[in-house]
């Protein structure tokens, strides 16, 4: 894959940036990578639960009917010498970027990890709460009224019990650390993660066009099958403390209306199971914007269940234990940048189509689904204008979103790479490919809510996730581009 490397900031001081955005880039305007002290590693991991207790509080599909299993906030934190580093991942569609930021603050006034150090991600499981405005959009609502972010006269206590149990996983996991050692495991594990657009034999593109689709000439690119896992264990008595595990695929296996982690949380409690109740299995989903469970070629009628899926990776974690390799020596870095990347542009015209809703005729030959998508990312696109993109000052510039790439290092051979929005799979590969470490683990869903980041070639065929998608082509190469750089530029400082 070639990448186009493309990263300015020309003209950014001429406009301030104002809400949650001020703040983060107060403090993030520069890449930051400190050498870590040859001193022992500690770690320590905890999750708290985040589950809405409120009956029927919005869920991604609508009021939600219960919970089958419990939601969780999950962090590992990592200390090395005066270097110290944080991942909490927590079962939700995405992580706002007000989130983020507010829970990022806290976490470093109390535990003193600094902000750009700190990486907060969903797993994307479709069966979570809609605790933001940006979600429950998603039901197809038009937000009344179209301008503020209340849609609902009654109070919402849950956005701040979430951010509350975010902050509240990474110190008890920052309070409970002590020297630990590692074990990295990559193994392949097919037949569970697939490609879901094709190109049809009349050229078109079709996410998802259905089982043994008799017009489908050929699926469109490649999945990531590796499973990435970091075993960690105490380093006084080798007690298993969690794992760090990432894999390529949507979570969006588990059907119906009451919440639920997803496959995630079926690997959670098997891994549990196996080793005690305080485990903490904390899953970071990899690059898989555009992969999904469905075997479109296939001959089951049915992808595979959300237990199933759970079986299969909790078993290639636990019947190999003798391919965990031990990391030798822990090198904690960490580095962060910040990028301005195009959104796409819409016209006055597109924007009052987006706001009228059903009022408007149909301004393009598509679905009603697609079209729907589009009326929501315009309105999205404006909101972004308001209050988080940096304005033309040149010409017909594009409008630009400020976005993060963060790179861990935590050994020589072990690095983690944390990127906004649901990244192609292409852009996840081309990430490991040209990684100088041996083990590189991509958790894509970090800070901000930008939908897909698909491939410049994938624009050129549209599709559902293109339509979708707030960037304008050639984000997603920016931000592969960035995540090499970064990687190559925090490895060379050994």
């Amino acid at each position: 894959m070639r990448l186009n490397t493309v990263i300015s900031s020309k003209g950014l001081a001429q406009r301030p940036l104002f809400l949650v955005l001020g703040v983060a880039l107060s403090i993030l305007t520069i890449g930051r990578a400190v050498k870590a002290q040859q001193s022992s590693l500690e770690s320590g991991m905890m999750e708290i639960e985040i589950t809405p207790s409120e009956a029927g509080y919005p869920h991604y599909r609508g009021p939600s009917t219960g919970a089958h299993d419990p939601l969780f906030a999950k962090a590992v934190i990592f200390q090395q010498g005066e270097e110290k580093v944080a991942l909490v991942v927590g079962d939700l569609l995405w992580i706002e970027r007000d989130l983020s930021v507010k829970a990022r603050r806290r976490i470093e006034a109390i535990t003193g990890i600094p902000f750009q150090n700190i990486i907060i991600a969903g797993t994307h499981s479709h069966t979570s709460p809609a605790y933001h405005p940006n979600i429950r959009e998603l039901t197809g609502t038009l937000r009344p009224p179209f301008d503020t972010q209340q849609d609902t006269g009654k109070a919402d206590a849950y956005p701040k019990e979430l951010e509350d149990g975010i902050v509240n996983a990474v110190i008890k996991a920052y309070e409970q650390r002590e020297e630990v050692v590692l074990e990295v495991f990559g193994e392949e594990v097919n037949d569970l993660a697939y490609n879901r657009r094709f190109i049809m034999k009349n050229g078109k593109l079709i996410t998802n066009p259905g089982r043994r689709n008799p017009s489908i000439r050929e699926v469109e690119g490649p999945t990531d099958p590796e499973l990435a896992v970091v075993m960690i264990q105490r380093k006084k008595d080798k007690h298993p403390i969690g794992t760090v595990s990432n894999f390529s695929l949507h979570a969006d296996t588990f059907g119906g209306t009451a919440f639920s982690a997803d496959y995630p949380g079926f690997l959670a409690n098997n891994l549990q199971k196996h080793f005690h109740k305080d485990f903490v299995s904390l899953f970071a989903t990899g690059a898989c914007g555009n992969i999904n469970h469905v075997d479109v070629s296939g001959t089951k009628e049915e992808g595979k269940s959300s237990s199933d899926i759970g079986e299969i990776l909790s078993s290639a974690i636990l019947q190999m234990p003798s391919k965990f390799q031990k990391v030798i020596q822990p090198d904690l870095k960490a580095i962060a940048k910040v990028i301005y990347v195009p959104i796409q542009h819409f016209t006055p015209e597109e924007l009052e189509w987006a706001i009228k809703e059903t009022d408007a005729p149909a301004l393009y030959e598509e679905t009603d689904f697609l079209e729907r998508r589009r009326r929501l990312k315009i309105r999205s696109l404006e909101r972004i204008r308001r209050t988080e993109a940096v304005p033309p000052t040149i010409g017909d510039q594009p409008w630009r979103i400020p976005l993060e790439v963060q790179v861990f290092q935590v050994s020589e051979d072990l690095a983690i790479v944390g990127l906004p929005g649901e990244v192609f799979v292409d852009l996840g590969l081309a990430i490991k490919e040209n990684s100088p470490y041996k083990n590189t683990i991509v958790v894509e869903l970090t800070h901000s809510h930008i939908a897909y980041v698909p491939t410049k070639e994938a624009f050129t065929r549209g599709g559902y996730e293109t339509v979708n998608s707030r960037l304008a082509p050639g984000g997603g190469e920016m931000l592969a581009d960035t995540a090499i750089a970064l990687l190559q530029e925090i490895h060379q400082k050994q």
